[in-house]
């Protein structure tokens, strides 16, 4: 193993770079750092092994134990609490579009479609009843686009 430079740092790769693409990790000090996995309170789907927190391109997430027989892996999901108002069965929860934009939307993605380009409030407007989303510089305001409702945060 040899200390190269990529985009993200420095870190430990295998010399027989085209057949062996074994890297790990190094710390500030330049000493290699071992993440042990972190188990996680939730059983595999596929074959009931364990799941353990992983890092990857991605972010975090989790994989199963059973790693090279048993490949299932699942999202974490950032939720804020505030249930679906247009299916009223899931939760909003905070994902990530295809160009790397945060976004808001209902966990029960294919039956329903309901997203938001800001952070929801939980609270509804008091002027039409649809939900408040928090905006810039302090403020929150209606989530519709018809009504202009804006109140800044105290």
């Amino acid at each position: 193993m040899v200390i190269k430079i990529g985009r993200f740092g420095k870190f430990l790769a295998c010399t027989g770079y085209p057949d062996c693409k074994n890297t790990k990790n190094l710390n500030s000090k330049g000493e290699k750092e071992e993440i042990p996995p972190e188990l996680a309170h939730e059983i595999c789907d596929k074959c009931g092994k364990p799941m353990a927190m992983k890092h990857g391109k991605f972010g975090v997430f989790l994989g199963c134990t059973g790693y090279p027989d048993c490949k299932n892996i699942k999202r974490i999901e950032k939720g804020t609490g505030v249930p679906c108002p247009e299916c009223k069965q899931g939760e909003i929860v905070e994902k990530r579009s295809k160009r790397g934009r945060n976004f808001y939307s209902c966990n029960h993605y294919p039956d329903c479609t309901f997203a938001l380009w800001l952070k929801p409030t939980g609270e509804k407007c008091p002027t039409c009843g649809h939900l408040l989303v928090l905006g810039a510089k302090n403020t929150v305001k209606c989530s519709a686009k018809e009504c202009g409702f804006q109140k800044e945060i105290s």
